[in-house]
């Protein structure tokens, strides 16, 4: 072999420039394993040390390291035990033939997993970092928006069983209109499925939605979204929605729904207090064309409106309506205490009685104390001294 294809080879055992800690780690790795091995053979042949150490190493390993630096380590490894072994032979009491086999069957496994991982793509990336990498995706579709004085938006969710990702997620976008005004679009999503087997889907559905939210007309949203989701064939191909446009100026409402548990909106000075939206409509990803009912009202100052998934409130135990209850009677409590600030974190935890599947709670309230000023407009446009003026 020639001095250029050593320099070649060398070059291709270098860590990849878009890896740049892999080659720390290697280090890091190698340095725990020699100092390890040499313990071991200073301190009166306590061999059964660098078994420990080399098991450790290697597990650590094999959650971190490509296939090609899982090879350098094991050529370490092979060294070392050689080196321990021309030391100080086989000690049945210490590190004997069965440990050097497990020794041996743990490397395997680990350079076998490398190279799984690196066939799926994911070289240096563990499944904790890909999971991570979809949660922080999702998590910004559901980022709060910066809604204009005596309005509150809250979001809260929470997957299954605490897993780090959840089939449900939550889309919103705040336009402006060309008046001046502003219109807040926000969808709540499940998506088939709960927790890390439903994360990935609604990482997928969520990108579609996020671009579609005030792009389309609203009476087009749920429509574009069922065209995309049935071309996408999924074993578990369906989801449902809610979907709210909602104008920041005149608190006027839209509610479209697909197979979705309705909204709720809390009235407090009003008799009955609750209005459950009948919007309603067919689940998406099923049929080639939708059908349902839309719904619209206004939101009075002090009023506010609740979404929810079917995990917050239906289980194996009770049905849904027993839960909107349940959640209905929170409301009212909390409005009693007048404790509305992280009433949405409240309804998420106390209202479900399992938690078995993921869970998202929105709500959106109107400041009891604080009207636009455009809203004020209008009202004093409406009345008698105004038209008098007006008149003259």
């Amino acid at each position: 072999m020639n001095t250029a294809s050593i320099r070649r080879n060398l070059r291709r055992l270098r860590a990849r420039r878009e890896r740049p800690t892999e080659r720390v780690e290697l280090l890091l790795c190698l340095s725990i394993l020699i100092g390890g091995t040499t313990w071991s053979i200073i301190d009166n042949n306590h061999q059964i040390k660098v078994a420990g150490v080399m098991i450790i190493v290697i597990v650590i390993a094999s959650l971190i390291f490509s296939s090609r630096a899982m090879w350098i380590l094991a050529a370490a490894i092979i060294i070392c035990l050689a080196v321990v072994f021309k030391v100080h032979g086989l000690n049945s009491g210490q590190l004997s033939v069965s440990g050097f086999v497990m020794i041996g069957t743990a490397l395997a496994v680990a350079v076998i997993q490398a190279r799984r991982r690196d066939r799926l793509g994911l070289r240096q990336m563990s499944a904790e970092k890909v999971i991570a990498l979809i949660r922080d995706r999702l998590l910004v579709q559901a980022q709060l928006p910066v809604v204009p004085d005596g309005w509150t938006v809250e979001i809260q969710q929470r997957p299954a069983d605490g897993a780090a990702i959840a089939g449900d997620f939550v889309s919103n976008r705040l336009v402006c209109t060309p008046d001046g005004g502003q219109v807040l679009h926000l969808a709540v999503i499940d998506v088939s499925g709960n927790g890390i087997a439903a994360g990935p889907r609604a990482l997928l559905l969520s990108g579609a939605v996020g671009g579609l939210l005030g792009s389309v007309e609203p009476d087009q949203f749920l429509t574009a979204a069922n065209d995309y989701l049935s071309r996408q064939r999924w074993s578990l191909g369906f989801a449902s929605a809610i979907y709210v446009r909602l104008d920041l100026t005149t608190a006027e409402y839209q509610i479209r729904v697909a197979g979705h548990p309705p909204a709720v909106h809390f009235r407090p000075i009003q008799a009955p207090p609750w209005r459950t939206s009948p919007a309603t409509g067919t689940v998406l990803g099923v049929l080639p064309t939708l059908t349902g009912v839309s719904d619209s009202n206004v939101l009075r100052p002090g009023e506010a409106l609740f979404l929810y998934t079917d995990g917050v409130v239906e289980d194996r135990t009770r049905d849904i309506d027993a839960g909107t209850q349940r959640l209905k009677d929170t409301v009212e409590l909390l409005a009693a205490r007048d404790t509305w600030q992280g009433a949405a974190r409240h309804l998420i935890e106390r209202v479900p009685t399992n938690r078995d599947d993921d869970r998202t709670v929105v709500m959106i309230r109107r400041d009891p104390l604080a009207v636009s000023a455009v809203t004020a407009d209008v009202e004093a446009d409406r009345s008698p001294g105004k038209r008098s003026v007006t008149s003259s």
